[in-house]
């Protein structure tokens, strides 16, 4: 049979199976020769619908516990961000995490947070309103998450200000949330420990960093001390540039560089004449990688000798 029949995004439960009857030693030997994988319990997804990469295989696995717990619980936290295509910067990919959805008027509602290997469900939020996605009506199989900005502040309190601080860089670049839904997100959740790192880091949120190594290159050069000016544009020798950051009142530029576009000769060389003008205008320029922004002592040093060299 079409595996790909037994689930919306190739994803099914076991339930989906048998009506397609498939009990649990076909489901079995389906996984045992590769055509399956098991995502958690009772829930499966085709294998063509795993991609290899971890982020990919929790956000299958994060729609899966969300069908799974429909009308009890949303997908929320950092595997929230991950279903709306967010980075998720610094976080753990084998745990997917729910928000517990307040339950009808008078019942029960949990007071603390449930956990089990790979899944944990949080209490509900008081003031949190998560609507269903428009096709859930139609479309059971629709995963419903917390809104974003409440995502965001979520991961933050689980994982720290900074991988918080990259998701919100790129939500509002994306126009996914605003800085006010930000700050509505960050009061929702008064009271919760580590809130005041995470809505210090969010005030700097803003959706002109083009990646989160632009987002974590900015929070480091802050947290040093420096001002800055992202996204600045100069004219060197006729030609309009665009460079990640200027410290603020010198004539020193901060870049910083992802492996990926220098895989391409042609733009290495473009990027070396680019510098090269800008040198001539005379700027300068700090060039930081990703373990650079391990080393903040280093890049304290670097970015201060550029400054005096500039004002000789």
């Amino acid at each position: 049979m079409r595996l790909e029949l037994l689930g919306a995004d190739g994803v099914f439960c076991a339930a989906d199976a048998a009506a397609h009857g498939l009990d649990s030693h076909a489901l079995a030997r389906l996984v045992k020769s590769g055509e399956c994988v098991r995502l958690s319990r009772g829930w499966y997804a085709v294998a063509s619908a795993v991609p290899p990469t971890p982020e990919a295989r929790h956000v299958v696995t994060a729609m899966a516990l969300g069908r799974a717990n429909a009308g009890r619980a949303a997908v929320s936290h950092h595997s929230a961000l991950l279903l709306h295509g967010l980075p998720a910067y610094a976080v753990r990919l084998d745990t997917v995490h729910l928000t517990s959805l307040p339950l009808a008027s008078g019942a029960r509602v949990a007071n603390a947070s449930s956990r089990r290997r790979g899944l944990v469900i949080h209490r509900p939020l008081q003031g949190l309103a998560v609507k269903p996605a428009p096709e859930a009506d139609t479309k059971p199989s629709v995963t419903t998450t917390v809104p974003v900005a409440w995502a965001v502040v979520q991961t933050g309190l689980v994982h720290g200000p900074e991988p918080a601080l990259v998701a919100a860089d790129s939500a509002l670049a994306r126009g996914l949330v605003s800085t006010d839904q930000l700050a509505r997100a960050v009061d929702g959740l008064a009271g919760h420990p580590g809130l005041a790192t995470v809505r210090a880091a969010l005030h700097a949120a803003e959706g002109r960093h083009e990646s989160p190594g632009e987002t974590r290159t900015a929070y480091l050069l802050r947290a040093l001390g420096f001002e800055l000016e992202p996204q600045v544009e100069l004219v060197a020798e006729g030609r309009r540039h665009r460079a990640d950051f200027r410290i603020r009142g010198t004539r020193v530029l901060v870049e910083f560089d992802g492996a990926v576009k220098y895989a391409d000769p042609q733009a290495l060389f473009q990027e070396k004449q680019r510098e090269d003008a800008l040198r001539r205008g005379g700027w300068i320029v700090v060039r930081l990688v990703w373990s650079d922004l391990a080393d903040p002592v280093e890049v304290r040093r670097r970015v201060r000798r550029a400054i005096v060299q500039a004002a000789g």
